[in-house]
């Protein structure tokens, strides 16, 4: 079973031209031909300078630098600036802030506004950990799973696989979405296997460790121990306390009526994805999620929180108040420290545009030793919505043919493709589909500046080999870590317009 991705589309409010560089391109060509008129009439200096403006406006306004336009670069680069301007390019928390983690959840940027919603489960013992986040008012909750071996099944077996969880898609888009569900995100990462099973099973079972059969197994699996490493994935679940307000006032309102609500769908949502074929481990406790935003954050404590609740005495995971970093700044344009660990993350700008097998992203989770963290986040859209989307996309489309037809303008082989690629979206939402906004985002994360280039530049590779066009997101990395190294379900601009009605 093959598929391919529909490209970005390049149009824009007029022949593919968006507003900002119409303007700018207009405002170029007023400044050229008033300031050739100048230099007509013999005011050098004043006509120079009209003239490097009108240049400027026509490069900023038509140039794409790596993989976007200068217009789209403009607000994060000045965004970048008014932030460094402000120190707030640095983050100082625990220890470096009094009081900061006293009673709270305590995160930087954007993440400033989630605190621990209390949960119990319908067992009256299971605690669910659940992010409330007061400014968006959303409620977030991370489901572990574990996956199977896609690789070694039969065809029938995968392709069975694909088709169940095409169902999951479906019901997270109609049936949940219509319930308060906004978006979800599948977050998956590899980490160092700082438990070495091996070395462990070898250290119980040897009965003779003086031999040197025992010490040459102990010296091979000791050396296995730095490029052995886990994969753990979660489904991320993201609901709108608006869209559920009415559930929310019949169950008494308040925290706890939320997370009543909320618990009464993950439980669905769970067994929804049971009955796909996928294992899960059930949703993540307080201490189990905040451990794992907090072993994001500081790679060097992975190896500690690994041991807790091996131990008599010592609980699982990290206290719920502790799972923000310690500090975090911005390195440059496109890194972030963050305690032990420096992080760059990738957006997947274009998706593969040939065909290619459900296994396209196994290389880089196969062929990559270094820490990293891969995010698909996705919001459903309303099928009413989606219909409008995909008949205003068509209708302009035809708008620009006939335009160019009038202009005798070539229309070029990606117009065509984009074209196409509408009718088909177009096909399978009539034929009863979900349409989805998506954001595939690549986290990677280094004990040093130097290896964090030498493990981007194999991602990227990869990325490449699999027909993808991978961006580094400069100027914004404090925020894309937030998006696509923690199990948050973030990573989407808002809607606006009627894609929000």
């Amino acid at each position: 079973m093959q598929f391919s991705f529909p490209p970005r589309s390049s149009r824009g409010a007029v022949m593919g031209f968006t507003w900002s560089q119409i303007v700018m391109v207009a405002s170029g060509v007023l400044c050229g031909v008033t300031g050739v008129n100048l230099l007509v009439s013999g005011h050098r200096w004043a006509a120079a300078g009209l003239l490097l403006a009108a240049a400027l406006l026509w490069v900023f306004g038509l140039v794409r630098l790596r993989g976007r336009r200068v217009t789209e670069w403009l607000p994060v680069i000045g965004g970048a600036l008014v932030q460094r301007a402000g120190r707030q390019d640095r983050y100082r928390g625990m220890v470096f802030a009094a009081g900061s983690v006293a009673e709270h959840l305590d995160l930087p940027g954007q993440g400033a506004g989630y605190r621990w919603l209390p949960a119990v489960a319908g067992d009256g013992t299971t605690h669910v950990g659940l992010l409330a986040h007061a400014r968006e008012r959303t409620v977030t909750a991370a489901l572990l799973c574990y996956g199977a071996n896609y690789l070694l099944a039969d065809t029938a077996v995968q392709e069975q696989r694909l088709v169940d969880w095409a169902g999951v898609l479906n019901i997270l888009g109609t049936e949940y979405a219509d319930l308060g569900l906004v978006r979800w995100a599948l977050t998956t990462r590899a980490v160092p296997d700082t438990g070495n099973r091996a070395q462990r099973y070898l250290a119980d079972r040897a009965i003779d460790t003086t031999s040197r059969a025992y010490q040459s197994l102990a010296e091979l699996t000791a050396a296995a121990g730095p490029s052995a490493q886990r994969h753990e994935t979660f489904v991320v679940a993201v609901f709108d306390i608006a869209r559920m307000s009415g559930e929310i006032a019949d169950a008494g309102g308040g925290d706890a009526a939320v997370a009543a609500v909320v618990l009464d769908k993950l439980v669905g949502i769970e067994a929804t994805v049971s009955e796909a074929g996928v294992s899960t481990g059930g949703w993540l406790s307080p201490r189990a999620y905040a451990a794992v935003l907090r072993s994001q954050f500081d790679p060097a404590d992975q190896a500690e929180l690994d041991l807790r609740g091996t131990n008599a005495g010592v609980p699982a995971g990290v206290a719920p108040r502790l799972a923000g970093p310690a500090a975090t700044e911005t390195v440059g344009w496109s890194a972030l420290r963050h305690d032990s660990g420096f992080s760059r993350t990738l957006w997947v700008a274009e998706m593969p545009r040939t065909l290619v097998g459900a296994t396209w992203l196994t290389g880089l989770y196969t062929r990559v030793t270094g820490r990293r963290t891969v995010t698909l986040v996705a919001q459903p859209i309303p099928a009413a919505l989606a219909n409008l989307a995909a008949r205003r996309e068509q209708v302009a489309r035809a708008g620009d043919e006939l335009t160019k037809r009038k202009l005798r303008l070539v229309r070029t082989a990606r117009e065509q493709e984009e074209a196409r690629s509408v009718a088909q979206i177009d096909r399978e939402q009539a034929a009863g589909h979900t349409r989805y906004r998506y954001a595939l985002l690549v986290t990677v994360t280094a004990e040093s500046m130097d290896a964090l280039e030498q493990d981007t530049r194999t991602v990227k590779r990869i990325l490449a080999r699999a027909g993808c066009e991978a961006v580094t997101l400069y100027g914004e990395q404090d925020q894309a870590f937030l998006a696509g190294a923690l199990p948050l379900g973030r990573g989407l601009a808002p809607v606006r317009g009627w894609w929000a009605a």
